[in-house]
């Protein structure tokens, strides 16, 4: 359904989101291997995350909801089998992450989706696990349906090709499965939920950063330059003894979704607050941004809570200054460059945003996407093939802007309409429901 857009006249206040998408695909997953039932509170009603539940609930996971959230109990023998069909709609991280724990257990499926998602690359996890035995059967050209029949596997030293947590995720949930060893070699450091989970409520899992030390300068004795002595930067190790025990996940608020908001108070310039939100550090990039482009940022009531920090985030925006992002900056703000991009045209110079090729090949072609939606703006927009130069600081009208059938793309879209010059639109609002589909709701509570 189309949804109008007003521009507002004031911003500011406090809200609270629902649970962390990334986390709750995880609970909903892991509860299928674990020894013991899972209490799980704030899940979110997302379609993606609901989607890692029915398919968890078909493999012969009951669920027993309750005013806190759910007690996942976990199956005593799997219900599925290559031949069961278990529909992912249009969560990539339920289809990559269910792939490897359906590879590696005594169970399989046949694993489908919406018309996105089987567009969605997914040889980088078939090739993986096909090198520990996997037997997965993909459309032409590693697509999906995928059928799994499930086996044991065998062990595996991978070093990621590319910056992946849904492929690392995927490995370590076929060696969990399989009671099989998996090292896992880091290049770039992707989010760490599964790793924190397996060792908050499991065992069997290492984690090893690699830390530079000093050595001496071959042009000059006299001096020490530091040096990694392996060419990656964490290694994860899973036991074949690995086991998930049972335990409470307790799910703070989605950052993913902060960011809108987060996005909101940097252009209008007012503070916004967002309480009980995660704050992994694989997952803040967008505070480093907030910061880099003129805008405050300020955390209170830190604190860890089944292993995940968590705290209450005020931000308050600023007169927006261009940056120039690129390399692991863009790989940690991957999810977050539609809202970047977005502040970048109410930005005062020249945005360059570049090695975000994987925006390609999320649930839109996230870059052109963005660049259609700019230049109904009127803003300047270079459409690159790894990324955009976005040239912001004009007065900008209102505009009819496209989802393109993608959650972010239409949020992103949503909060710019909100500081422009006329009423706008998003063609279609019902995509917001994939992840927040109270997302218009919460907007409202700081806009009014």
């Amino acid at each position: 359904m189309r949804r109008i857009i007003k521009p507002v006249r004031k911003l500011g206040g406090t809200v609270r989101l629902p649970g962390d998408k990334s986390i709750a695909h995880r609970a909903a997953l892991f509860s299928i291997l674990s020894k013991a039932p899972l209490i799980v509170k704030n899940f979110p009603s997302g379609a993606d995350c609901q989607r890692s539940l029915a398919a968890a609930e078909t493999i012969g996971v009951r669920i027993e909801r309750n005013n806190d959230g759910m007690i996942l109990h976990p199956p005593a023998t799997f219900q599925s089998s290559e031949d069961t069909v278990i529909d992912c709609g249009n969560s990539g991280t339920t289809v990559r992450l269910l792939t490897g724990l359906l590879a590696g257990s005594t169970a399989g499926g046949t694993l489908i989706g919406d018309e996105s998602l089987s567009r969605r690359p997914m040889k980088r996890i078939i090739d993986p696990l096909t090198e520990m035995g996997a037997e997965i059967f993909a459309a032409e050209g590693g697509t999906l349906p995928l059928k799994v029949r499930g086996r044991k596997l065998t062990s595996l030293e991978y070093l990621m090709p590319v910056a992946s947590a849904q492929v690392k995720s995927s490995l370590l949930l076929a060696g969990l499965a399989s009671s099989c060893d998996v090292t896992i070699r880091e290049t770039i450091i992707t989010r760490n939920h599964t790793e924190l989970m397996l060792q908050e409520i499991g065992k069997g899992l290492e984690v090893r950063d690699i830390k530079a030390v000093a050595v001496e300068d071959p042009n000059d004795p006299r001096k020490r330059r530091m040096v990694r002595p392996e060419p990656y930067r964490r290694e994860i190790r899973l036991k074949a003894d690995a086991v998930i025990n049972g335990g409470e996940i307790d799910i703070p608020g989605d950052f993913s979704t902060a960011v809108f908001f987060m996005g909101a108070a940097a252009i209008s310039g007012q503070t916004v607050t967002i309480t009980d939100v995660g704050l992994n550090p694989t997952r803040t990039a967008m505070l480093d941004h907030l910061k880099a482009v003129g805008c405050k940022v300020d955390i209170d009531n830190r604190a860890t809570i089944s292993g995940e920090v968590r705290g209450d985030l005020k931000v308050t925006g600023g007169k927006l200054k261009p940056r120039k992002i690129s390399g692991d900056t863009t790989v940690g703000l991957i999810d977050e460059i539609p809202m970047v991009a977005v502040m970048a045209a109410f930005a005062t110079g020249t945005t360059i945003i570049r090695d975000a090729q994987e925006l390609r090949v999320k649930e839109s072609d996230r870059l052109m996407a963005i660049s259609e939606n700019l230049k109904k703006l009127g803003i300047k927009v270079g459409l690159l093939e790894d990324g955009l130069a976005i040239e912001g600081g004009k007065d900008l009208n209102g505009a009819d802007f496209e989802s393109f059938g993608d959650h972010r793309i239409a949020m992103a879209f949503s909060i710019a309409g909100l500081f422009l010059h006329g009423p706008s639109s998003i063609d279609d609002d019902s995509s917001v429901s994939v992840s927040c589909p109270d997302f218009y709701k919460l907007v409202d509570q700081v806009t009014q």
